[in-house]
C-alpha cells in the first residue's frame, strides 16, 4: 500500500466505499482496485476526451477495476467492453454502469487480458496495468503486480487494435514497466506521451500507442 494511502486513505483501501470524479459516482467493492484513491485510474480517466475516444467507436477498457474509464468513455459516446481478471471487479463495473446510466453502452466481461475479446477489434484500448512484476497475493493485488501481464498485453495489442486505432496506457515512474514499453517502441510502434502529472512521490504519464 503506498504511503499516501496509509496516511490519508487507509479506510478506503480494500473496503466498500463511494468515490466521485466529476459527474461520475462509483461504488468500489472490497478487493477491487480503487483508481480514484490510487490516482492512476483517475488520471487516465481525466485524459479521455472526444479527440481520443471516437463517438460511436468501440473501446476496450482493459483491467477496468471499478469501471471508471469505461464509464467515462461511454459518456463520450463510445460502445465499451470492460474486462478484468477479477470477477468482483466485473460485478463492480456492472453496478457502476447502471449507477451512472450508461449500462446500454458498457458490457463487462471476466477474463485474462484479451481472452474475453478474442477475434474482436477496437478503435481505442485503455489500460492501467499492474506496475510491478511478481505473483499477486490475492485478487486486489492483481491490480498491483503480475507475471508478464504488461508484456502479454503488448504482444496481443496488434490483433485487438483496429487499423486506425490507438491505445492509451498510464504508467508510473514507480513501476517496472518502462523497459518493456521502450522495447515495444523499438519494434515498430509509435509511442508518445500525451499527458503527465507529478504527484511528488511518483510521476504518472499516459502514453498513446499507434502503428507507424
Amino acid at each position: 500500500m503506498p504511503w499516501y494511502v496509509r496516511l490519508f486513505g487507509r479506510g478506503r483501501y480494500n473496503a466498500l466505499c463511494i468515490e466521485r470524479l466529476g459527474d461520475v459516482t462509483l461504488v468500489v467493492l472490497p478487493s477491487v482496485f480503487n483508481g480514484v484513491l490510487l490516482r492512476s485510474g483517475k488520471f487516465l480517466a481525466q485524459t479521455l476526451s472526444a479527440q481520443r475516444i471516437p463517438r460511436g467507436g468501440r473501446v476496450l477498457d482493459m483491467g477496468t477495476g471499478s469501471g471508471l474509464c469505461a464509464i467515462r468513455a461511454a459518456q463520450l459516446g463510445a460502445r465499451v467492453v470492460a474486462v478484468d481478471i477479477n470477477s468482483e471487479a466485473v460485478r463492480c463495473a456492472q453496478i457502476n454502469a447502471l449507477l451512472n446510466r450508461v449500462e446500454a453502452r458498457v458490457e463487462a466481461r471476466q477474463g485474462d487480458l484479451f481472452a474475453p475479446v478474442r477475434d474482436e477489434q477496437f478503435d481505442a484500448i485503455l489500460f492501467n496495468p499492474p506496475y510491478f512484476h511478481g505473483a499477486p497475493r490475492d485478487a486486489l493485488d492483481q491490480a498491483w503486480r503480475g507475471q508478464g501481464v504488461f508484456e502479454r498485453f503488448l504482444a496481443g495489442l496488434e490483433g485487438a487494435l483496429a487499423p486506425q486505432g490507438s491505445a492509451l496506457i498510464v504508467l508510473s515512474s514507480d513501476g517496472d514497466l518502462m523497459p518493456a514499453l521502450r522495447e515495444f517502441a523499438a519494434s515498430g510502434w509509435q509511442v508518445a506521451p500525451v499527458a503527465s502529472r507529478d504527484l511528488i512521490n511518483e510521476v504518472l504519464t499516459v502514453y498513446r500507442l499507434e502503428r507507424k
